[in-house]
């Protein structure tokens, strides 16, 4: 082989040597040099997002404006933070978040949320689900082996609390709320809730069912997780202050970047009474690392400003949409749509008489339905 190619007898030895290393060739000692007999690959199969195709109309609530996202405002904290930041900035991190970040959300809470918070209260994590899913491992590590969950839910924020081992328990929600009455019948110590903008209905929890829902948690030594998804986006007045305002010894209060800047950066936070902060730090540790990087840029454009200015214009563009809809819903004959104050989705209820038929083959995926809705939309106009 040297001959033929031309170059020295050790370059050839060393390309056997390092090719046996490798795996592909087998040199047995006083014979020949053969191929490794090396298992071929299967044909890759065509993997599909679980989470179904992206549909041409995207009906699905809670989906945030993707294209106003703040590149050049981000682009420019990303570059502070990497200009500027000291070397452990690049470390593994405090596992409960970086502190620069928990000082600002803790913050940017007290002032628009109303949260009752300091640094020390505040949890980083990546995005709400992985947030929920720690959280309910909490519970389980405390004896806590029942949730009540709002009726109707997002379907897969109940997926992942049973997916944590916690038995759900479906509480009614009517106009004002989260029927509390039947939460205390339950039996349950600890509860899902969206009191801001009940996803999906639409309703705004009461004063009288705040009250009754905290005097619930201090009766029976429970506890109430709030997610606040979008509590900054209303269109009638100031939003509405967090529930955990009432009773931070027994709220836990979930936010989260992706309805203000985009689901992408992955990154959620949870403000948590003492008592459980051990608990919760203890099933987080060494899995709740969340890029410091994202977390230093975070902190920076909250900081300056940045983060206020993108809410408000996050508000803006949704209230925009939703007089769109509302417009181009308001002659449809059998759709009675719910105005709606708050969030990033409408409510419509049909009309008694309407039948939409819609099949659902095995590989049914949400796109096919709202593809129905659509034609059916287009069909009356």
């Amino acid at each position: 082989m040297a001959h033929d190619l031309g170059i020295a007898r050790s370059t050839v030895v060393g390309a056997y040597e390092q090719l046996a290393v490798e795996g592909y060739l087998v040199a047995r000692q006083g014979g020949s040099t053969v191929v490794a007999q090396i298992a071929i690959p299967a044909q890759a199969i065509v993997d599909r997002n679980p989470m179904g195709d992206q549909p041409t109309h995207d009906f699905r609530p809670g989906e945030p404006a993707l294209g106003s996202f703040p590149r050049r405002e981000w682009l420019r904290s990303v570059r502070t933070v990497l200009l500027e930041s000291a070397d452990d900035a690049f470390g593994y991190g405090d596992p409960r978040g970086r502190r620069e970040l928990r000082d600002a959300l803790a913050d940017y809470l007290a002032r628009s949320r109303m949260v009752h918070v300091d640094s020390s209260a505040v949890r980083v994590h990546g995005g709400f689900a992985s947030s929920l899913g720690f959280v309910a491992e909490m519970f389980r590590r405390r004896g806590i082996d029942l949730i009540a969950v709002e009726a109707p839910m997002l379907f897969f924020h109940r997926q992942i609390l049973e997916l944590a081992g916690l038995e759900t328990v479906p509480v009614p929600v009517d106009e004002h709320g989260l029927r509390v009455d039947d939460l205390g019948a339950s039996g349950v110590r600890a509860v899902l809730v969206t009191p801001g903008n009940q996803q999906p209905l639409g309703v705004t929890m009461s004063s009288a069912r705040r009250n009754a829902l905290i005097t619930w948690a201090a009766v029976n030594d429970g506890w109430i997780v709030e997610d606040g998804y979008d509590g900054e986006f209303r269109c009638d007045r100031r939003p509405v202050g967090a529930l955990q305002g009432l009773d931070a010894d027994r709220a836990l209060y979930a936010g989260t970047a992706s309805k203000s800047m985009g689901p992408g950066l992955h990154l959620s936070w949870f403000v948590v009474p003492l008592e459980l902060r051990r608990d919760l730090d203890a099933v987080t540790h060494l899995r709740g690392g969340v890029s410091t990087i994202d977390q230093l840029a975070l902190a920076d454009f909250i900081g300056r400003g940045a983060y206020d200015r993108q809410v408000r214009l996050q508000r803006r563009i949704y209230r925009q949409r939703r007089s769109v809809m509302l417009e181009q819903l308001r002659g449809v004959p059998w759709l009675d749509v719910a105005p709606g104050s708050a969030g990033l989705h409408l409510v419509g209820h049909h009309r008694p008489g309407l039948v939409i038929n819609v099949s659902r083959p095995a590989n049914h995926h949400f796109a096919t339905a709202t593809e129905k809705l659509l034609a059916v939309l287009r069909e009356v106009g």
